[in-house]
């Protein structure tokens, strides 16, 4: 395993966001993480994969903040062979923000980015994966990149997909990250509609992935807010 020093992916500077109680999604200082170099170049396309996507809807990153890389120890989970990364906040140019724990209220927003994330990572741990995972995304180069509908955390992104993004009934459960009938259903009507074939294909989920993107970017960008009467 060769480690490198990094302080930006893709250009992008580094920052670490939970330095102390409070600081998360709301001040950072700069981070030089170490990093395996082959999980580094694959960061690298990710970010920008993402930085190209929503550059659709006019955000430029400026900064990335980061709940780490590398952890001590020897325990199971890449953080520990520096092959994994928590995503916590994207840092606009205009000095706007999304952080991870706003997928309740900026859904399209954070499929767009999840989209991304796994056309290049096999493992994205999202928001109702489980509560740990609330707060951030969780990517690593452990899994191969094909979609796997026995794996929780890749239904949940296809049942919100299907749902937020092509208004599709999934059933009574909702995104329980089970594929059930409803949820192949649903899949196949939108398959239909964007013309491509089953997701076991790694093509055919690459396409996905891409048009969920576009899809999640146009929306978060179509949302307007009107002010209450005037007096």
């Amino acid at each position: 395993m060769t480690l490198v020093r990094v302080d930006n992916i893709s250009g992008i500077s580094l920052f670490y966001d939970r330095f102390k109680s409070g600081s998360y999604g709301n001040e950072a200082v700069a981070m030089r993480p170490f990093i395996d170099q082959k999980f580094f170049g694959i960061c690298e396309k990710a970010v920008a994969t993402i930085r190209d996507a929503l550059s659709k809807g006019e955000y430029e990153i400026k900064q990335i903040w980061s709940g780490g890389v590398g952890r001590s120890g020897n325990g199971r989970s890449y953080h520990h062979k520096n092959r994994a990364f928590d995503l916590d906040a994207l840092i606009f140019a205009d000095n706007t923000k999304w952080v991870a724990n706003t997928f309740p209220d900026r859904p399209y927003i954070y499929l767009a980015i999840e989209a991304c994330l796994r056309t290049k990572f096999g493992t994205v741990l999202n928001y109702d994966y489980n509560k740990a995972h609330e707060d951030h995304f969780h990517f690593d180069n452990g899994t191969t990149v094909r979609f796997k509908r026995e794996a929780r955390s890749h239904v949940l992104f296809l049942q919100h997909t299907l749902m937020k993004l092509f208004n599709q009934d999934i059933g009574e459960s909702g995104a329980d990250g089970i594929f059930g009938p409803d949820t192949d259903a649903a899949l196949s009507r939108v398959r239909k509609q964007i013309n491509i074939g089953g997701l076991s294909g790694k093509q055919n989920w690459l396409r996905y992935l891409e048009v969920c993107a576009e899809v999640a970017i146009l929306n978060e960008k179509s949302i307007v807010s009107v002010d209450g009467p005037s007096a």
